[in-house]
C-alpha cells in the first residue's frame, strides 16, 4: 500500500512502504521533539509522535500544515528537523538499524526545500490537534519523544 509525504498532493514527494514510513517517522520524531519550541513546532513533533502505522494516519502533505503568515520560520524548523535527523540524532535508541533512512531524509529534504505553502489556510490533517492536551507533550524518559495522544512512546515496545 504505502504512504505519501509530499509538499502537495500534486507536487513532488516521498512514497514509502508502511515499514519505511515507520522508520521515517521515528527518525524525524527524535529530531523534532528535541528542537520543538513554538506551537507550530510542537504540533509538528506531536503529529509525528501520534502517527501509528496501520491506523490510516501516517502520511501527510506539507500543504496540510497550519502555516502562519510568518511561515519562513516554520519552514526553517522543518529543514532543521531533517538536518538533525540526517546527523543520526539519537538513532542509537532505535531497536533496529534504519538502512534506508538516509535516503528517505535526503529525498524529503529536497521536497521541503522546494516547498512554499499555499496562500489560503487549509483544513488541518486529522492528526493535527489545534489545542492538544498538555499531557501529550510529556516526554518518554527513555527516548525523549512526546507521548502524544496515545500517552505512550512510539519507540517503546
Amino acid at each position: 500500500m504505502g504512504n505519501w509525504f509530499g509538499g502537495s498532493s500534486s507536487g513532488p514527494g516521498l512514497k514509502l512502504s508502511n515499514g519505511g514510513s515507520e522508520v521515517f517517522l521515528d527518525v524525524l520524531a527524535l529530531a523534532a521533539c528535541e528542537l520543538a519550541e513554538t506551537s507550530f513546532e510542537r504540533g509538528f513533533a506531536l503529529l509525528l509522535c501520534n502517527s501509528r502505522i496501520g491506523l490510516g494516519n501516517e502520511s501527510f502533505d506539507l500543504d496540510e500544515l497550519p502555516w502562519s503568515p510568518g511561515w519562513e520560520a516554520e519552514h526553517a524548523f522543518l529543514l532543521r528537523v531533517v538536518e538533525l535527523a540526517q546527523k543520526h540524532f539519537r538513532w542509537e535508541l532505535l531497536s533496529y538499524e534504519p538502512p534506508y533512512a538516509d535516503r528517505y531524509l535526503a529525498e524529503y529534504a529536497e521536497v521541503v526545500r522546494g516547498y512554499r505553502p499555499p496562500e489560503q489556510p487549509v483544513e488541518l490533517p486529522r492528526m493535527w490537534d489545534p489545542n492538544p492536551a498538555e499531557i501529550a507533550f510529556t516526554r518518554c524518559p527513555d527516548h525523549g519523544l512526546f507521548l502524544g495522544d496515545y500517552t505512550d512512546c512510539r519507540l517503546c515496545s
